[in-house]
């Protein structure tokens, strides 16, 4: 394809320069037989006999007074010459085309490029009738001069486009490669090579690998999600089973079936979050998003979670800005400090602190909370965000994993930014928001 494009493109560009090129030339050749058979048309029209040489000769003599680009030789049937302003014909005279002469002449005002035609009159006298071709021809040379650097252009046009075209092709070819192996290989490790920085399709094919990523990232989520809900859910499902199998035949208490629902309430509670976590991801709550005030918020979640903090003589410091505002839906902020919450004061060891902060910094409304329970290592800060991830710290607390999972979904719902950091000793967890605008 890019040496048939290039093919085309030089064909194209000779044609182009061959056209210039003649059309110059026939320009030149037709302007210039145009004002000589001006002047063979004026001694055409002149009398015969004697009188006609007369008059002839009176205008050859007066056209070379007046206008140095105009040049005659009157000859007798014997080539001798009578009159104008070319007395000795030059040795080195040549044929433009059939009709015109060209030949060079040295007169008073330096070299001149004459062309010429000549006249034969009804008694076999003849009329070298001439014209000087300087400005036409130096014209003419600009134009081929001209044609040649056009030329040149478009040779390096047409090899930059084979370039070009060779370049484009080959990191098409390449995306469409890597596309065929994802296909047929079913292999999402597969990337674009990348090998220049500087071009489009290099841009493309980052984005695309970038895309890849995600979709890996997203299956692999997917796949885990799999395994942790028939890994979580296999040992209540076994359960269960177990206790309705164990009922067959005997007579059912209400605490039996209590027990039963409460089991299967808790399974249905797993499928409700994992619900609530793709739709919030798919943005399903964008319309209900409105200015928050963050500091009122907060206010309403640590009053919620007093009483449980009291249980365990757990207080909360609270440093909270005024009109610290942002853009949101309020039941879902609500959720998600909510969840924070809930996970400080449940890993908070007894007659401990939290501290909430919301505050306004350059251009952003930062939230933290940081409580002084055991903390989150390091090796598992990427990983708590992930369904049904619970470390070691949690192991022994009830939940399903999927706490902090919800918190993500929320926070990227809002075009923000969670991460965790130490306490010294505990958790801090910042939560950066845009302010509203």
């Amino acid at each position: 394809m890019a040496a048939l494009f290039t093919v085309l493109l030089g064909i194209s560009a000779t044609i182009l320069i061959y056209f210039l090129y003649d059309f110059g030339q026939r320009d030149f050749l037709r302007e210039t037989e145009a004002a000589i058979d001006a002047e063979i048309s004026v001694l055409a029209t002149m009398g015969s006999g004697a009188d006609q040489q007369d008059q002839i000769i009176t205008y050859l003599t007066h056209r070379s007074q007046h206008d140095n680009r105009v040049f005659f030789r009157l000859e007798d049937g014997k080539r001798h010459f009578r009159a104008g302003n070319i007395v000795v014909l030059p040795d080195d005279i040549s044929r433009l085309k059939e009709g015109i002469l060209h030949f060079t002449l040295e007169s008073d005002q330096g070299k001149r490029e004459l062309a010429a035609k000549i006249y034969t009159l009804p008694d076999n006298d003849r009329v070298l009738v001439a014209r000087d071709i300087r400005d036409l021809a130096a014209s003419y040379e600009r134009l081929k001069y001209l044609s040649l650097v056009i030329m040149v252009l478009m040779l390096a046009v047409v090899l930059v486009s084979f370039g070009i075209s060779f370049f484009v092709v080959s990191r098409i070819n390449r995306i469409a490669v890597t596309a065929h192996d994802l296909i047929t290989n079913n292999d999402l490790s597969r990337r674009i090579t990348i090998d220049t920085q500087w071009d489009d399709l290099s841009n493309l094919a980052r984005l695309l690998n970038t895309f890849l990523d995600q979709i890996e990232t997203l299956m692999i989520s997917v796949r885990e999600v799999s395994n942790n809900i028939a890994h979580d859910l296999r040992t209540p499902l076994a359960g269960l089973r177990s206790e309705i199998e164990a009922l067959k035949g005997t007579r059912v208490e209400d605490h039996h079936l209590d027990k039963l629902m409460a089991e299967t309430d808790q399974m249905m509670r797993v499928f409700q979050s994992l619900l609530r976590i793709t739709n919030i991801e798919q943005g399903k709550r964008l319309q209900a998003f409105h200015e928050i005030d963050l500091s009122a918020l907060l206010q309403d979640v640590v009053e919620l979670y007093e009483p449980v903090a009291e249980e365990k003589n757990i207080s909360f410091a609270l440093r909270l800005e005024p009109a610290c505002r942002i853009k949101g839906d309020a039941d879902l902020l609500f959720q998600l400090f909510a969840n924070l919450l809930d996970n400080a004061v449940k890993f908070s060891p007894e007659a401990s602190v939290i501290t909430l902060t919301v505050s306004a910094r350059q251009g952003e409304v930062l939230v933290k909370i940081v409580d002084q329970g055991p903390g989150v290592p390091d090796a598992e800060k990427d990983a708590v965000f992930k369904h049904f991830y619970r470390g070691d710290a949690s192991r022994s607390s009830q939940g399903n994993g999927l706490g902090l999972s919800l918190a993500k979904a929320i926070v990227r719902q809002h075009q923000a930014v969670m991460s965790l950091h130490d306490g010294d000793p505990g958790l801090e967890v910042r939560v950066v928001f845009q302010p509203y605008q």
